[in-house]
């Protein structure tokens, strides 16, 4: 008996220490966790809080520098041992403004009704504390329209580029719901026969996603940037700078963005300006994907440098909002799959 007891009492000695073990265990993981959450948000509010620009774009457009930019080496860009040199061009030319005719500035049209929904990216329980889309209602409308019932209908891609369709009705919809598809129409109605309709886009936050980064890791050596690229139809570099002088000295002063002053149009037509910086070939060098030619494929196929960023652990998106004349769709036959991870195209649609 008395050994029977000592038995008991080591095993139960054993199953405390066993339990402090894990539980000392398990803390020093999440303390691990958290330390390191915090000191990659810290790390990102340093490094955002110093942008890098080139010189010659707040040169160009007449922008003074401020404390938050360091300018890059005058050398940095070197563009002597280039064949092909653009030319030096000014905002001001005399000669140019004369065939100038500035749209003159009209006050703006806005609705008297704002909004009831918005999308915001916030932390979510559900997804373990992961930053994700989520649907919210706005403190304004809470206030003025009281208790406020709303349905989700979700906008999905058909088959290809051209249709879309709505998923299941979703009702009613919590506020700060995760959102279930990129795209949304939403039907509110609030308190003495007020209602709300509207389309909104966001990002549906998808797991799998974001296993490419545990797939492939970023190398050492890379920087690991988000790289995002901006175009503007239509609108060549000096007139953006003339008659959107605050939206490039946004980008440039707040973003850090870098115009691509060698960059230019390989033919005519939209096509011409995308698929080089797109796909590295021009659309005679690439299979044929003309509408109404024999044998013409889609554009599925094309070597798209999103794959190559998808490869690397990148989570992709494309969007253009003029679907009417897309780019790939307009003479062209469009893509059977959604060529990237966030396609924008049936929110256009």
């Amino acid at each position: 008996m008395k050994i029977r007891r000592r038995f008991r009492i080591v095993f139960k000695g054993q199953r405390y220490i066993v339990a402090l073990a894990l539980f000392v265990s398990i803390s020093t993981i999440l303390f691990i966790l958290l330390s390191f959450r915090t000191s990659v948000y810290q790390s990102f509010e340093l490094s955002s809080a110093v942008l890098i620009v080139d010189e010659d774009d707040l040169n160009d457009a007449k922008i003074k520098s401020t404390f938050n930019l360091q300018v890059l080496r005058r050398d940095y860009f070197n563009t002597t041992h280039l064949t092909c040199r653009y030319p030096k061009l000014t905002i001001d030319n005399p000669v140019i403004w004369k065939h100038l005719n500035p749209v003159k500035p009209l006050p703006p049209t806005c609705e008297i009704t704002r909004n009831w929904v918005y999308v915001k990216n916030e932390s979510s329980i559900e997804f373990l504390y992961v930053t994700v889309g989520t649907f919210r209602l706005t403190e304004e409308a809470l206030n003025r329209y009281g208790a406020i019932s709303c349905a989700y209908y979700p906008i999905i891609r058909s088959k290809d580029d051209f249709g879309t369709t709505e998923g299941d009705r979703i009702s009613p919809v919590d506020d700060k719901m995760p959102l279930v598809s990129d795209f949304f129409r939403v039907h509110c109605q609030g308190q003495h026969n007020t209602s709300y309709s509207n389309v909104h886009m966001g990002i549906r936050f998808d797991p799998t996603l974001h296993l490419r980064r545990i797939k492939n890791p970023i190398v050492k050596t890379h920087l690991g940037y988000n790289i995002l690229m901006f175009g503007f139809d239509s609108v060549s570099r000096m007139t953006f700078m003339r008659f959107l002088p605050k939206t490039y000295s946004f980008l440039i002063k707040e973003l850090g963005a870098i115009v691509m002053k060698g960059y230019n149009i390989v033919g005519d037509g939209t096509p011409a300006a995308l698929l080089p910086i797109l796909t590295g070939q021009t659309e005679q060098e690439l299979p044929e994907s003309r509408r109404g030619r024999t044998g013409a494929v889609t554009v599925d196929k094309f070597p798209w440098i999103w794959n190559q960023f998808k490869d690397n652990g990148y989570v992709t998106q494309w969007a253009e909002d003029m679907q009417s004349v897309g780019t790939f769709q307009y003479r062209l036959r469009g893509f059977l799959d959604p060529p990237v991870d966030h396609f924008g195209r049936p929110f256009y649609r």
